[in-house]
């Protein structure tokens, strides 16, 4: 079942692409951005700015790492907001949050986000359920 509150989308599907260094060229591409950009810019934005701007809007007075409701709950909920599959965003944004509290390390939500995306990608390009991309 799909939660994304909007029309299924088909995704980014790289076999429709011609020929054989064009599709391998995207897909390559495609996934440096989900397992190195994308995840460095998003926890950057989300665990580092974001969680602490919420706490105080001299954000960078509060250690990272530092727990409050409001920005644990706001925080999770915007970052499912931003994905195709919001309930499944919100689980994820959930989930950093508790690893960087528990952690106080944005670079480990970075590598646990790249991981994450990894395995997306991996089981897309497996499976070829391009609408997960």
């Amino acid at each position: 079942m799909d939660y994304s509150f909007g029309a299924e989308g088909k995704g980014f599907d790289p076999t429709l692409l011609k020929g054989d260094m064009a599709r391998a060229l995207s897909i390559a591409v495609r996934l440096l951005g989900a397992v190195v950009i994308v995840p460095i810019m998003e926890e950057l934005f989300w665990r580092s700015f974001l969680i602490r701007y919420i706490t105080d809007k001299q954000f960078d007075t509060i250690p990272i790492g530092f727990f409050s409701w409001p920005s644990f709950v706001i925080s999770s909920i915007l970052f499912g907001l931003e994905h195709h599959l919001i309930i499944a965003g919100i689980l994820g944004g959930l989930a950093y949050n508790l690893l960087l509290y528990g952690t106080k390390s944005i670079s480990q939500c970075i590598l646990s986000h790249g991981v994450t995306n990894l395995c997306l990608g991996i089981y897309v390009l497996s499976t070829g359920q391009w609408r997960f991309w």
